[in-house]
């Protein structure tokens, strides 16, 4: 395994702190958006808005914030410099940006094979997810079309963009090298807290569990969190995109 650039203060997590660290702001995004989402659903919006609305606002600030703090620590200073001196795998992407096609193709062909064993998986729970959590959702039905425009715009902005972004500095570039464990072994429990963490699709966690371990490994292996970052934009602008092609038809 090839090890991460050099990083200020690369020390590792207790088991406690990275299971904290890696499930709890989810848990804070997920709880606020089943409390907002009847709020956003009497504004005339779809309930999934509220989801998007916590993961930009609550989750990617708790993790922003998680970033600063550690690089204060270590500079003294509040910066994306002293940020970026606690972050690994910094090494441009190069020669890598020629796999993201190719890696882009793979992501789609599992997830459209996983496709209908997750909607088997999420039927399984209507009774205990609310339904617009679930891929059979329609809470958009019905709705003006400059409505849903609007709000998935807003989406592939905050969900397609600004989340992804945060997501990878906080989990491969800033948590992933300060695991308990080391080496290889520190791929499939990354790959899986991530997973887990997406408390609102556990109809998804294996899905999403191989496609980040194919991922994690990459970016270890190229030593670019930026390829992390390139195709977890890809991957989730992909889908809202399809989305908004779908209501403009």
């Amino acid at each position: 395994m090839r090890a991460p650039m050099p990083v200020a203060d690369l020390r590792r997590l207790s088991w406690p702190t990275a299971l904290g660290a890696h499930l709890g702001p989810g848990l804070v995004a997920f709880v606020a958006a089943l409390l907002l989402a009847p709020a956003v659903a009497r504004l005339g919006l779809p309930s999934t808005f509220a989801l998007t609305l916590s993961c930009a606002f609550l989750l990617g600030p708790i993790e922003v914030a998680a970033l600063v703090w550690a690089g204060s620590r270590v500079t003294g200073r509040v910066s994306w410099r002293s940020v970026a001196s606690v972050l690994a795998y910094r090494q441009r992407l190069g020669r890598w940006i020629w796999w993201t096609p190719g890696l882009f193709v793979v992501a789609l062909i599992v997830a459209i094979g996983w496709s209908p064993v997750g909607g088997r998986l999420a039927g399984s729970l209507r009774r205990v997810y609310p339904s617009w959590l679930l891929p059979t959702d329609d809470s958009g039905a019905g709705r003006p079309v400059a409505v849903m425009v609007a709000v998935l715009l807003v989406t592939l902005v905050l969900d397609g963009v600004i989340v992804p972004i945060v997501e990878e500095l906080y989990f491969r570039a800033f948590l992933l090298p300060r695991l308990p464990v080391g080496g290889w072994r520190a791929v499939p429990i990354s790959a899986a807290l991530f997973a887990v963490q997406h408390y609102w699709q556990p109809f998804n966690w294996p899905l999403i569990f191989v496609l980040q371990v194919i991922l994690t490994a990459l970016v270890i292996y190229s030593r670019s969190i930026r390829l992390g970052i390139v195709m977890h934009v890809l991957t989730n602008c992909f889908g809202i995109l399809l989305t908004l092609v779908m209501v403009l038809r």
